[in-house]
């Protein structure tokens, strides 16, 4: 089960420079899970996730090129718009699914 974000902006603030911290292979694989992230696409599984997107994604290699920054940008309006974080409120998911989350405290 998941919940809905309902923080301060201290917290989103946090949250984003989290998702800046993380490396670049890691922001790669997010990015190229949001561009699989098709709920309504005959090829989607039940949770809307098409491995023919995903696998299409990173064979393009379209973000090998792209700074970290950039792909964070990119991921942070995707994770806005969804606004989904973990059971408690903790953790903003990064990901359409989950499986990539990033704190709204500030990192140590």
């Amino acid at each position: 089960m998941a919940w809905s974000w309902s923080h301060t902006s201290e917290a989103y603030d946090n949250a984003s420079a989290n998702l800046l911290a993380l490396d670049h292979a890691t922001l790669v694989e997010i990015v190229t899970e949001w561009d699989a992230y098709r709920p309504d696409a005959e090829d989607a599984d039940s949770e809307g996730f098409s491995i023919e997107a995903h696998t299409a994604a990173h064979a393009a290699d379209a973000y090998r090129d792209m700074c970290s920054d950039s792909i964070a940008d990119l991921i942070w309006d995707r994770m806005s718009e969804q606004a989904t974080c973990d059971n408690g409120g903790f953790n903003a998911w990064a990901c359409p699914y989950g499986c990539h989350t990033v704190s709204f405290d500030r990192a140590e």
